[in-house]
């Protein structure tokens, strides 16, 4: 036999009484008090745990597409199409912690291209304005000419470091350091 509280006046009765023998409270309006005590108790968890849940949702979402937005391959295709448009396709993207970098190569408007991006500083080199020097300098019709593009083809060279595709490409991606991540 358990005993239950009287709704009214809070004394101890059993539970397969009729009424409370203090009051005279009637027990089914006490059960019914307690029914919908329970009710409530337990909405309120239904409604805890529901925004917990929410909550902690909305913070995994925050944070995958936080690490999203910071992934070193999808910065480094965001820097490409501000110079190319949005119609680029990437065929691979790797990427070098050490020099916090990433080679990609793409295809714009039916060319094929390869890019140096520095994440650090967020600038990057192509291969096609490397080629375009090159073929400046082929095409230059004196020395002095030749002399002034071959030096703009140096200089890009070293200031994009466009020898990384010639690092990977040479010593393979596990001994030059660059990870496919893509």
């Amino acid at each position: 036999m358990a005993l239950i509280k009287c709704s009214e006046c809070g004394a101890d009765i059993s539970e397969k009484a009729s009424a409370c023998p203090k009051c005279g409270c009637p027990l089914d309006i006490t059960k019914q008090v307690m029914s919908n005590a329970k009710k409530k108790k337990c909405k309120k968890r239904i409604i805890f745990s529901t925004v917990i849940l929410a909550f902690v949702l909305i913070l995994s979402m925050g944070n995958f597409f936080v690490k999203l937005s910071n992934d070193p391959g999808n910065i480094a295709v965001r820097l490409i199409k501000k110079d190319f448009g949005n119609n680029i396709n990437v065929d691979s993207i790797y990427y070098n912690s050490e020099v916090n970098g990433c080679i990609v190569k793409f295809s714009a408007n039916g060319e094929d291209n390869t890019a140096t991006v520095h994440l650090d500083d967020k600038t990057t080199g192509y291969r096609s304005v490397m080629d375009e020097y090159t073929k400046k300098s082929d095409n230059a019709t004196s020395d002095e000419e030749k002399k002034q593009y071959a030096q703009q083809l140096v200089d890009y060279i070293d200031l994009y470091d466009m020898f990384w595709e010639y690092n990977l490409l040479m010593n393979g991606s596990e001994e030059s350091g660059w990870e496919k991540i893509k």
